[in-house]
């Protein structure tokens, strides 16, 4: 007879055995096709640069479309700034144009816009005689103004109808240094931040933002959006130096950007923030796409060993399984962001080190596990060329992996030249969608060719400086779009302590975990998803119209599902038709339609 331990121990055995068994039946059936590209599909199939919206005519030719919303730029269209504003009337669906001179926009006698937007630095303020009268004029009219950049402050110390319009009260100090900055709720998504360091370490890591600028007191009616924290703690904070403000007039609103914020892609989202802000009620078209690329992994060749054991005392392939991979996992686990590598089967073609067919279905088995994406990285470590790279490359997955296609190539620092002749191998004949590291170009998002995408990565997560994290709110708030990289090729190839692979993976780890933390409610998704959310983002053009209670959406292009940022001011969305909400935070929802006819109901906020 069995005693009731035996028969518990018994039971407990067969259930770990019989879980052991499910657990390799569920790996095995996880593994499933990892040969092939899930995202491979023919290019025709795909939205194209055809398909993309376009706004704006000629310079000069005012607004085109009068039941569009539109958005007039006032100075060099060609700026930095002015590539900023010509891309959030892209992305928002908005009609554009642009005039070199305030006057010049006065005798065009056009339609009014929804915005104004001036490059003021760059204004010849004395040749726009009576421009701070004109513009009071628009305003009266409901033109809201946008001054994206800022006359010089002396310019606005003699001319007190420019101060009326900002909303100046007092010219404290011509320029002053501030500790840091101070990223006010309600402005950007993700909540209010703060840019300032406790010690000279962390700033040398972390403090990039503009700190040096004119100190403006401003009247009653003006709302500050990002403002200089001086030292001391004696100034009262309304006082406190202003850098992004909003002035409210009878007609309209008046926005200032103290700084250089426009030229940056940051700009996008702090146009959309101010667009906001104008209405009780904005609603836009957004990505709705999280990436967290790992570029340059996995390598599947042994090379740098000498360096490899003086660092880590293993092999390349040891440290990339053993260190990288549990930490990158983890990583992956606990945030929202979807996941892609960008393989580098080599580092150093000069040696004769070559890749492993049999590391490469290892690691691709374990992709395919972990619901990730496998794309190529045209970067090396040697001097051969990317094409003779990439078709060493293509010959070694042609014996490993005839039937696999890749769908996404990382240009990192490749040259504009290396990557079109890097496109024109056999090995990327089926890439959707080039993933490029920030290069200070406000088109975050777009095509590279008729049938290729680009995005770009947004932040270095092993380092996420101060002015990367506003950018980073920014995009999310305008395209609700990340997407941030960790390099693994500095751990491999170690140039100083400071580059070993525990620091990269620690770093990446602390930073995705808590400066990604608020936008969750955004989709975590490959590049290659992504691919496929921008190019439905480019295309889709539709309609909005409100009605008491209720906001009307109606898609005249589009491929469902398509998404949506709805920000409120005090109300609440209660039902949506045709497709569902999520809050993102107070004020704010994410709107995905599932249909061309959209209705989404609001509610009054309860007190």
């Amino acid at each position: 007879m069995v005693s009731r331990r035996n028969y518990l121990t018994i039971t407990i055995v067969m259930f770990i055995v019989f879980f052991m068994f499910q657990f390799t039946n569920v790996v095995l059936e996880s593994w499933k096709g990892f040969e092939k590209n899930p995202y491979a599909r023919k290019r025709e199939e795909l939205f194209t640069r055809g398909t993309a919206y376009e706004t704006g005519a000629k310079e000069g030719d005012g607004i085109s479309e009068p039941s569009q919303e539109g958005v007039i730029y006032i100075g060099d269209g060609e700026s930095a700034a002015g590539k900023t504003v010509y891309n959030w009337a892209v992305y928002t669906k908005r009609d554009y144009n642009v005039y070199r001179t305030i006057a010049e926009y006065a005798a065009a006698s056009v339609q009014f816009p929804d915005f104004l937007v001036l490059d003021a630095a760059n204004l010849d303020w004395q040749q726009e005689a009576g421009a701070s009268v004109l513009l009071k004029e628009y305003a009266d009219k409901g033109v809201n103004l946008i001054f994206g950049s800022l006359p010089d402050v002396s310019v606005i110390g003699e001319n007190p109808g420019l101060q009326e319009l900002l909303g100046i009260k007092q010219i404290k100090e011509t320029e002053t240094t501030v500790t840091g900055l101070r990223l006010k709720e309600g402005f950007l998504l993700g909540g209010e931040a703060r840019y300032q360091t406790k010690d000279k370490e962390e700033a040398a890591k972390r403090q990039d933002m503009e700190l040096t600028f004119p100190w403006y007191i401003l009247g009653t009616d003006t709302e500050v959006y990002l403002q200089g924290l001086p030292e001391g703690k004696t100034i009262e904070e309304k006082d406190y130096p202003a850098v992004i403000w909003g002035n409210r007039l009878s007609g309209a609103r008046v926005f200032a950007v103290n700084g250089k914020y426009m030229e940056d892609a940051a700009g996008l989202g702090v146009l959309s923030a101010m667009s906001s802000k104008v209405k009780k009620c904005e609603i836009y078209p957004v990505v709705n796409a999280q990436n967290m690329v790992i570029a340059n992994y996995p390598s599947l060749a042994s090379e740098n060993e000498k360096e490899m054991q003086k660092y880590y005392g293993q092999s390349m392939q040891d440290v990339l399984w053993n260190i990288a991979w549990p930490s990158i996992v983890s990583t992956y686990r606990k945030n929202t962001l979807g996941l892609s590598f960008m393989m580098s089967p080599q580092y150093d073609y000069g040696e004769d080190h070559f890749p492993s067919e049999s590391q490469l279905e290892f690691y691709m088995k374990r992709v395919k596990e972990q619901s990730a994406e496998t794309g190529l990285s045209g970067e090396s470590v040697s001097d051969t060329s990317i094409s003779q790279k990439l078709q060493e490359d293509g010959s070694f997955m042609k014996k490993a992996l005839p039937d696999y296609e890749f769908t996404s190539f990382y240009k990192g620092e490749l040259t504009d030249i290396e990557a079109e002749s890097a496109l024109e191998e056999e090995i990327l004949e089926s890439v959707r969608t080039i993933v490029k590291n920030y290069d200070g170009d406000s088109e975050i998002i777009g095509y590279h060719s008729d049938s290729i995408t680009e995005q770009s990565i947004l932040s270095d997560g092993t380092r996420h400086t101060y002015m990367e994290d506003f950018r980073m709110r920014s995009i999310e708030t305008a395209l609700g779009y990340t997407s941030v990289r960790m390099d693994i090729k500095p751990g491999v190839y170690p140039k100083g302590d400071e580059n070993e692979m525990e620091e990269i993976l620690a770093n990446f780890n602390w930073n995705v975990r808590n400066y990604w933390k608020n936008f969750h409610s955004f989709s975590g998704t490959t590049v290659s998803e992504c691919d496929q959310r921008i190019r439905n983002f480019l295309a889709v053009k539709f309609t909005q119209r409100r009605e008491n209670n209720e906001i009307f959406l109606d898609f005249t292009s589009m491929e469902v599902p398509a998404w949506f940022v709805l920000r409120t001011d005090k109300e609440v969305v209660t039902h949506v038709e045709n497709g569902n909400s999520r809050m993102i935070e107070k004020g704010a929802y994410l709107i995905e339609a599932s249909d061309a006819h959209v209705t989404i109901e609001l509610a009054p906020e309860e007190e």
